[in-house]
């Protein structure tokens, strides 16, 4: 048998215009919901709080829709979307909480995830062991990483660190439906066949995942066009099963393992540079640079102030938004300010609390030497250009 299983990752930033999260939820949440519901197809659900909470206070019909899809699996995640690799132990620990409570109160007892996806698939090895104290089974990355590195994708074993199970994403089949998807059952029936000619007739599965926006959002049509018929072509076929991420724990043995660092936007080329999250952390991108220096110094502050609304605004602070916009090739100059207002705001929450008139000066002194606030940005693109 052939096991199929499908991952849909869906969030909204903490910073995002509420109008267009509505659109969204008009374009994908709520048809994605009804078709996850309708069809009860085994499927593997994140959402991040930072969009149940939006949708919320939308009052959008998808949270209780999802609630009754009876066959998805949710995962947990970082309610804020923090690249998990580049923060504190304790914030992994404080996103994962919030992110399941939060949830939960929304998705009732439907919400019980055993299985962590980071947010972007950012991985290291040392979080194995903090998903697997806080009680979870299993965790995704890609696998461009992995067979970067110089191995074989398993298909038949899943490799585990620290006793918890670091389920493989083929980037390949991810990104070709993701980009190129027509046809859902014809992709499907390829899917299956391709299955075949790689791992033989044994049981072999395969792990599918990518945004969820892709359907309806990104690429108009193709909830009807290809989501519903790949799922229907996958649970009607005699050789091929459709699967919830978590189902193939039960499936497949573990195979002790290092997985290596990465996310499932690393190449084979920043492996090779050692660069396993380039679009967050990359050496010699200034403005990354600076905004990690200003993020971890109100981080700082804010550890020390015993403060719940100061945490809180922390909390959505850590969100990955604005490294990816600061990022080659993607630089978006308002999308970073609005990073840089959030970690402001949690400034100005910390003074609120303390009086603390230093801390003040210093963040808004470090806000105004990041390139895209001083210019910098624009003289640097002129001079290359």
């Amino acid at each position: 048998m052939k096991y199929v299983s499908l991952l849909l990752h869906i969030y909204q930033p903490p910073t995002q215009d509420i109008s267009l999260v509505r659109t969204i939820d008009r374009q994908c949440y709520t048809p994605l919901s009804r078709l996850l519901a309708d069809s009860g197809s085994r499927v593997g659900l994140n959402i991040n709080y930072s969009l149940s909470e939006q949708l919320e206070r939308l009052g959008s019909p998808a949270l209780e829709t999802l609630a009754e899809a009876e066959g998805v699996e949710f995962t947990d995640s970082g309610a804020y979307h923090p690249i998990f690799p580049l923060i504190e132990k304790n914030d992994v620990v404080r996103q994962l909480m919030i992110n399941r409570e939060g949830n939960r109160r929304l998705l009732g007892p439907a919400y019980s995830p055993t299985g962590v996806f980071p947010p972007e698939m950012a991985y290291s090895p040392s979080l194995p062991g903090i998903f697997r104290e806080a009680g979870y089974r299993w965790t995704v990355t890609d696998d461009v990483p992995w067979s970067a590195s110089g191995l074989k994708v398993p298909f038949d074993s899943i490799p585990a660190v620290d006793g918890v199970a670091v389920l493989l994403r083929s980037n390949f089949w991810s990104n070709r439906i993701s980009f190129h998807g027509e046809d859902g059952a014809v992709t499907a029936r390829e899917v299956i066949s391709g299955l075949d000619s790689w791992t033989g007739k044994g049981d072999a599965y395969i792990l599918i995942a990518m945004d969820g926006e892709t359907f309806g959002h990104h690429r108009e049509g193709t909830m009807e066009r290809f989501l519903a018929p790949f799922m229907a072509t996958v649970r009607e076929s005699p050789d091929a099963e459709l699967v919830a991420p978590g189902d193939l724990l039960e499936i497949f043995p573990p195979m002790a393992a290092d997985v290596p660092p990465g996310s499932w936007s690393t190449t084979t080329r920043d492996v090779s540079a050692g660069i396993p999250w380039p679009l967050w952390d990359c050496p010699g991108n200034t403005i990354h640079a600076h905004q990690w220096k200003f993020l971890r110094e109100v981080r700082a502050a804010a550890s020390l102030c015993e403060s719940e609304r100061v945490a809180k605004q922390a909390d959505k602070m850590l969100y990955s938004c604005p490294f990816w916009w600061a990022s080659e090739g993607r630089l978006d100059a308002v999308q970073v300010r609005r990073g840089l207002l959030a970690i402001i705001e949690t400034a100005q929450a910390i003074y609120a609390e303390t009086g603390d008139r230093v801390l003040m000066d210093r963040a808004l002194t470090s806000a105004f030497t990041v390139p895209v606030v001083t210019g910098e940005d624009r003289a640097n693109a002129q001079e290359e250009g």
